[in-house]
């Protein structure tokens, strides 16, 4: 009888009835309600498709309305230019190309392409004299025309897809991407006279039809041959080569739906203009969210989890419950095994450690190539004047060992080659460079070379402390010398040795001083050759024109919004200054300092402010006799300016960056010659009201809309009577005036002189 028991309670010795119970019921109910769910979102999907199937066929219906109506509308363009008179006069009675008389066509092409910004452009080729004139202002024989191979396909065929109204024909050609509405006229074919090219923007005319689609929708359009009419803005090639060849086969058995690869084709073809649309649709877009099938499912998984708990708790009261009751039986006997498997922590640790120490060489590895990537970004950081403390610098310096030291003077030299150089004879040039540096310097130098791009090398010069001035000088008049002897030509590259500074703090002073003698070098130009026979000092010297090259770097990174690199920048000059300069001489530079960002401020018109807390900037004496006498106080003020002016710029430079604003530079830049051109029409523009623009340019520009677009045409006039030499009439009507009195009044208000005396006194300056 024990036997018997003792054999029967081993089968059932560990077994985790209950678990292994309910494992099987869970098990069970995942399967049931997935496939529920299956089912459920099969019928869904089915359902939604079936029901948007009219919608997408209406959309295809609504997108060729669409179409027809836009290509109706150029159709009326291109009537109402063939019956404009100074159009047909060029085309019954054609000038000679070179006559006067031919510019009216230019300003009436002009015009028309203005009238909706869906023309690109207009041209217009007249067969008698084989020329062509455009909205852009060219004329030319057709052999020189740019899109000659246009006009010739047209000339030469019939075009399969055209546009008939009102007993007129318009042909839509298409040509590298592009899509053109032509009419021959007065007649077609070898009666015609001339003929209109209208060019169109297809990602307009694209715009318009897309907005009638969906995110899961893609729609597809072709003319008459099927070729694409958007080809540069859709890939063709989405749409698979098997649904391709069937949907033209389609068309012409009178079908207009296909069901291929678990998606849907609607097509359908223009009546008016032939162009064929093909609109796909994906229909795993409109595959079910989990949430709606979770509420469809929800009353089946309810039904299932019932049923579950019912069958589970037959088979608890049935087979686990008898034995349960057997297994209380069982004495506490068979609990005397221990686990024999716990692993020793030591021995865990012990390998652990063995394996990371086995790694030791990738690490190293990885570290040593990590060292230049590091050294280059640091190096081009501190030569374009990213602040950094002494002490940080310091620590870089250690860990990329580098031959250079924080403290001690430095200055840089910048070589510069020209961009059609062979790399090859660059790489000879920088390397024979390098060689002569290493020979001469004589162990009383150090330096790094640094590639700033392609055809830019600085090198960080520093010099030990007790070094005589003859071996500096000596050493860069070598290192020059060499460097030019090394050149086949005297004008393929340029070498500049910046002036010397006090630490590295400060390099970036002496490189942009160098990069700036350099510029002038590689491009000279008249206005610059005074600067480059000034006398050049071979030290840093905080006067007008090295603030004026910080102000660029600060400038620079508020128009890119880096706010926080400018105030940065701002205050790590204020550090720096008030390192090396005694006060007298601290005062000096603290107040070229300021007036060098005066003057960027007044640039942008800011000559004064609303807010209280920045009103000391424009103080007239900012100076007390205490603080001249206080370094730590002077320091103080001049941080609290600097933070205010970056504060001032960029609050003016985002008011000049509203959307408007923008808009309406952009029209201004492109439409000033527009003697018309007022604020009504570019509020219109804008879609903006006058009196709102009027005061976004009062506020952003600190000058009204008449003033803002009168400057702008007396620099583009300034620049006319500069570089040509067209008589003040024709420059007044080139840049916008409506007369020629009027153009010199507003010419004298703004630069104090007559157009006349503006180019004779810019004249003599030259010859001096």
């Amino acid at each position: 009888m024990n036997q018997n028991r003792n054999d029967l309670l081993g089968r059932f010795k560990n077994k985790k009835l209950l678990t292994q119970l309910f494992t099987v019921m869970i098990t069970f109910s995942t399967l049931l309600m997935a496939v529920v769910s299956m089912v459920v979102t099969h019928q869904t999907t089915t359902t939604f498709i079936n029901n948007n199937n009219l919608v997408y066929s209406n959309t295809l219906y609504v997108s060729l309305q669409t179409l027809d109506t836009l290509f109706s509308g150029f159709h009326n363009s291109l009537t109402h230019i063939t019956y404009d008179a100074g159009i047909v006069d060029s085309v019954v009675t054609p000038k000679h190309l070179p006559s006067s008389a031919n510019d009216q066509v230019w300003s009436i092409l002009n015009g028309y392409c203005q009238e909706t910004e869906a023309i690109d452009e207009i041209y217009l080729y007249v067969k008698k004299t084989d020329a062509v004139f455009t909205s852009t202002y060219e004329k030319c024989l057709l052999e020189d025309f740019r899109e000659k191979d246009l006009i010739r396909k047209h000339m030469s065929g019939r075009s399969d897809t055209s546009f008939l109204k009102s007993g007129r024909t318009t042909s839509i050609e298409l040509y590298q991407g592009d899509i053109y509405m032509v009419r021959d006229f007065p007649l077609n074919g070898d009666k015609r006279l001339g003929t209109l090219f209208m060019k169109m923007k297809p990602s307009i005319l694209y715009d318009s039809l897309e907005g009638s689609q969906t995110s899961f929708s893609l729609l597809f359009a072709y003319d008459n041959n099927w070729n694409p009419l958007f080809p540069g803005m859709l890939d063709y090639s989405i749409l698979p080569e098997e649904a391709a060849r069937n949907i033209p086969l389609l068309m012409e058995q009178g079908k207009n739906t296909l069901y291929f690869g678990n998606q849907h084709y609607f097509f359908s073809q223009s009546d008016k203009t032939s162009i064929r649309l093909v609109l796909l649709v994906n229909d795993f877009a409109f595959m079910p969210s989990f949430s709606m099938v979770l509420k469809n499912s929800l009353p089946f998984f309810a039904l299932i989890l019932i049923l579950n708990a019912l069958l589970s708790a037959s088979v608890l009261y049935l087979s686990y419950m008898p034995v349960q009751k057997l297994k209380k039986m069982i004495s506490s006997e068979e609990h005397e095994e221990n686990n024999k498997n716990t692993e020793n922590e030591w021995n865990y640790l012990t390998e652990s450690f063995l394996k990371i120490s086995s790694h030791k060489q990738h690490l190293d590895y990885i570290l040593s190539d990590m060292i230049p990537k590091i050294s280059k970004e640091f190096y081009f950081d501190l030569l374009n004047g990213k602040p950094m403390d002494l002490s940080y610098i310091q620590n870089i310096l250690v860990n990329i060992n580098s031959p250079l030291e924080a403290d001690g003077e430095c200055k840089t030299i910048v070589l510069t080659f020209k961009k059609s150089m062979e790399p090859v004879v660059r790489d000879r040039l920088t390397e024979h460079f390098i060689e002569t540096l290493s020979q001469c310097m004589g162990g009383f130098c150090h330096y790094i070379m640094q590639q700033i791009d392609e055809s830019l090398y600085a090198v960080i010069l520093q010099y030990d402390g007790d070094t005589d001035l003859p071996l500096i000088t000596g050493l860069e008049v070598k290192l020059e010398q060499t460097f030019f002897d090394s050149l086949a030509a005297s004008d393929d590259a340029w070498l500049e040795i910046g002036p010397k500074c006090s630490s590295l703090q400060q390099v970036s002073f002496s490189y942009l001083e160098s990069v700036e003698r350099l510029a002038h070098r590689k491009y000279p130009s008249k206005h610059t050759e005074d600067a480059m026979n000034t006398p050049q000092e071979d030290f840093i010297v905080p006067n007008h024109r090295f603030f004026q090259l910080q102000l660029k770097y600060i400038s620079g990174a508020i128009m890119k919004g880096d706010i926080d690199s400018a105030r940065q920048k701002a205050l790590h000059i204020c550090h720096t200054l008030s390192q090396d300069n005694k006060n007298r001489e601290l005062f000096r530079a603290y107040e070229f300092y300021r007036l060098a960002f005066l003057n960027v401020m007044a640039s942008y018109r800011i000559t004064d402010t609303d807010q209280e807390e920045y009103a000391f900037v424009f103080d007239a004496a900012p100076y007390s006799a205490d603080r001249e006498d206080n370094q730590a106080r002077m320091e103080e003020y001049m941080k609290r300016f600097c933070i205010a002016c970056v504060s001032l710029l960029e609050e003016k430079y985002q008011k000049q960056q509203h959307k408007y604003l923008i808009r309406a530079k952009h029209y201004i830049e492109k439409n000033f010659t527009d003697p018309d051109l007022s604020l009504n029409l570019l509020a219109e523009q804008c879609r903006t009201t006058t009196s709102y623009l009027s005061r976004l340019f009062k506020e952003s520009f600190g000058i009204n809309f008449v003033d803002y677009l009168n400057q702008y045409r007396i620099e583009k006039a300034k620049y006319l009577l500069l570089t040509t030499n067209k008589p003040v009439k024709e420059i007044s009507m080139t840049t916008g005036f409506n007369s020629q009195q009027n153009f010199i009044r507003v010419f004298k208000k703004h630069t104090g002189v007559t157009p006349g005396q503006f180019k004779s006194k810019n004249a003599e300056s030259a010859l001096k």
